[in-house]
């Protein structure tokens, strides 16, 4: 298992604040690793912290075809216009 940062904060502190405070750690891990060379650990800190779940996506196969072929009937329309 991986090893655990803590931060306690007040109760009064909301969600949208703690997922401020993970961002700003998470671009001051990029700002890191856009300095110098950055070994593959911080990296992947920083993804787990960016993308904490990963899971597989399902698409519903008719929907997305009839928004392609939407797609390309206005491409064709744009074009040929």
């Amino acid at each position: 298992m991986g090893k655990v940062i803590q931060i306690e904060v007040p109760d009064r502190v909301n969600e949208k604040l703690i997922n401020k405070l993970k961002e700003m750690l998470a671009d001051k891990i990029l700002d890191e690793i856009g300095k110098d060379y950055a070994d593959i650990d911080l990296y992947n800190l920083y993804l787990t912290l960016k993308f904490p779940k990963t899971e597989d996506v399902t698409f519903d196969t008719d929907k997305e075809l009839e928004y392609l072929r939407k797609m390309k009937e206005k491409e064709k329309k744009r074009v040929w216009s």
